[in-house]
């Protein structure tokens, strides 16, 4: 998490993530644009801030800001694992899915991702079976 970014910078982001977590989001988009005015393309922070104004109820900022972050960091578990989160916000769970796969190559130890993609595919399934 935070590749690529200096020390305080790295701690900003490790505030994004916390304040996510505890749904300060405010604060959440403090730090996010702390980073982004030194590191105006950092796609994980750029993916955070998206995920973090998902939950303020803006959307269409937010799925472009995580689309940003992904295409300049494509190789990131991070941005693609927001991705999904965005994904499985709108109940978009094919989506989803094919986010958290995406992050699972390239993080294939993370179990959190393990664990999401699992659930998700248990979700799907039930949800094919209950609705024709």
């Amino acid at each position: 998490m935070g590749a690529s970014l200096p020390p305080k910078e790295a701690n900003l982001f490790k505030l994004i993530v916390k304040s996510y977590e505890t749904k300060q989001y405010k604060k959440g988009l403090k730090a996010a644009d702390a980073i982004l005015k030194k590191f105006p393309d950092h796609g994980e922070t750029l993916s955070m801030k998206g995920l973090t104004l998902n939950c303020m109820d803006r959307k269409t900022e937010a799925y472009e800001l995580v689309r940003l972050g992904l295409k300049n960091d494509l190789k990131s578990h991070v941005c693609w694992d927001v991705y999904g989160l965005l994904y499985r916000s709108d109940r978009e769970y094919r989506e989803a899915i094919k986010c958290y796969r995406n992050a699972l190559r390239i993080d294939p130890d993370n179990i959190e991702i393990l664990r999401d993609l699992s659930l998700l595919q248990v979700v799907s399934d039930l949800i094919m079976v209950y609705i024709p």
